[in-house]
């Protein structure tokens, strides 16, 4: 299906069906067809799963998801408090917080929708048993990633399925909702078919999924497993980083990278990438993260610190003058920096502008990757989102190998992802790696690799190291970068003086999970008593 039709289907049937999941436990569409006499064709399912990908598009263009996770954590700062994203990172959130609704509600919304299809193909006619098979293996699908992304925000959930009666649920012990996940996993991965390019659902996105699960359960023998059958499937690195998260190079028949996405198309559903990453400045990314990007020798600005007390060293050639030159080529592909081209700010597109030339920039920093210059219209942006890709596998599988069988294993990953770019590899400039400092490199190389991709959020989670890493933020003094030569490239005047752009803190105690909302509380008796610690 391609990504207008599937953008089509979805808005048509979104004018139809939109009251059905006010309440995520009434898992019956409210609506004028009922799903018992709805499904008479393989086209009317299709148009149902249109309706649960849907859930996959923000609200707001402000309200960019995966990407706004970068603003939560020590990656990037939004100062724009109306776009709520800065108390997750102050560790200011409550119960009463807009975005710990706004997800509750969305994946929810997902769930009953998934519901309502998987009740409503037992009961349908006019479709085959194989045809029937792949519609509930793709709604199982989607509702297993809703689910997984509650538990990884939440904890424990109701678990709530096609069968359950519409009367509330209480929170459900963790291992059962995951053990309920992976059956929807499992369920997919058999009867999904092998798709390209991302659009729709298959048993690449299923396996990826099943990978992200046994990561969040530190089962590295599994995501081994999984990474391997992902490989077999023909995915493989696209060839060129920068264009890889551009529509051109998304949609490219050659990518073999992509795994799953959201679709966006001009003229019919802007996506707004470029509009928030070089005109409205959401995503002003942080020197911590600037810093993590190593030299183009292969080595930390500063020793990369193991946990064990080993270190990586430093780069002794790394010249603080010129801080943003000979480095990892990923930092410029990724990060507009002090002295860098980019040509769209919103009025004047073909005008050139050198970072941090904006009003509203306050780290001297901004998130490149994604951002079209060649647009002619900021409002009509039809980038794509990539939720899934080999990329991530092929870091996974690094981290996996390390755990599981020591460094050795880990090398190969790494160096497949470096040569893309034309970085030195790990294995000519690190060559012997113990399991500390490799866990400490993999880390290091998941940042920055998957930088401005959501998934930085996750993973200071997921190693517990939340609370070392949240602290204040820093940026550059954009004060001292206010010149600009005409050729754009650093002033000697310049001063780069790291100022604190946010204050931050992280209570480990409470900040491992959102808080359930507080409208979810009132409305549901059976978690009333039931809140997570510390809200």
């Amino acid at each position: 299906m391609k990504k207008h039709t599937l953008l089509f289907v979805a808005t048509v049937l979104l004018a139809g069906w939109t009251s059905g999941c006010s309440d995520y436990l009434d898992t019956v569409p409210v609506d004028k067809s009922s799903p018992n006499t709805f499904l008479k064709s393989v086209e009317q399912a299709k148009s149902m799963l249109a309706g649960i990908y849907y859930c996959f598009y923000d609200t707001s263009p402000s309200y960019i998801t995966p990407y706004t996770y970068e603003n939560m954590c020590d990656n990037s700062y939004n100062h724009h408090t109306w776009e709520f994203s800065a108390e997750f990172a102050k560790g200011t959130q409550t119960a009463a917080s807009w975005w710990a609704e706004l997800k509750w509600t969305q994946n929810w919304q997902a769930i009953s929708r998934a519901n309502a299809l998987i009740r409503s193909m037992a009961l349908a006619s006019g479709i085959s048993p194989a045809e029937s098979l792949k519609i509930q293996a793709e709604a199982r699908f989607l509702r297993a990633w809703f689910y997984f992304d509650l538990v990884r925000f939440y904890g424990r959930v109701p678990l709530v399925d096609e069968n359950s009666p519409q009367e509330n649920a209480p929170r459900e012990e963790l291992d059962k909702v995951l053990e309920f996940i992976r059956r929807d996993t499992e369920f997919a991965v058999e009867h999904l078919d092998h798709v390209t390019g991302g659009e729709v659902a298959g048993k690449g996105a299923a396996l990826m999924l099943r990978l992200q699960i046994a990561q969040y359960e530190y089962d590295n023998a599994t995501v081994i497993a999984c990474a391997r059958a992902i490989s077999e499937l023909g995915y493989d690195l696209y060839h060129d980083f920068r264009t890889l998260f551009l529509d051109t190079g998304i949609n490219d028949p050659a990518n073999r990278e992509v795994i799953f996405k959201v679709n966006y198309a001009a003229d019919l559903r802007s996506s707004y990438q470029t509009q928030l990453w070089y005109n409205w400045f959401s995503f002003n990314t942080t020197l911590e993260m600037v810093d993590s990007f190593f030299t183009v020798n292969g080595l930390p600005i500063r020793p990369l610190e193991a946990d064990n007390g080993a270190s990586i060293p430093a780069d002794p050639t790394y010249d603080t003058d010129y801080p943003f030159e000979r480095r990892d080529p990923r930092l410029k592909l990724s990060v507009l920096c002090p002295g860098d081209e980019y040509r769209c700010d919103g009025t004047s597109r073909y005008q050139a502008h050198w970072q941090p030339a904006n009003w509203d920039n306050k780290t001297g920093f901004a998130a490149k990757k994604g951002a079209d210059e060649t647009l002619q219209n900021l409002n009509n942006d039809g980038n794509d989102k990539i939720l899934m890709r080999y990329g991530e596998v092929l870091l996974a599988w690094a981290e996996a190998e390390n755990e599981e069988n020591g460094p050795q294993g880990a090398y190969e990953p790494i160096d497949r992802l470096r040569r893309r770019v034309g970085m030195i590899t790990l294995s000519e400039s690190l060559p012997r790696l113990t399991q500390e400092t490799m866990r400490a490199l993999i880390r290091n190389e998941r940042r920055v690799e998957l930088f401005h991709e959501g998934q930085r959020w996750h993973d200071i989670r997921r190693w517990k190291i939340a609370e070392q890493v949240m602290v204040d933020a820093h940026g550059l003094d954009v004060s001292k970068l206010q010149y600009y030569p005409a050729s754009g490239t650093t002033s000697s005047y310049w001063q780069y003086e790291p100022i604190v752009v946010d204050k931050r803190s992280f209570d480990p105690n409470r900040d491992y999970l959102w808080p359930i909302p507080l409208k979810e509380i009132n409305a549901n008796p059976l978690i009333r008593d039931d809140q997570n610690p510390g809200y």
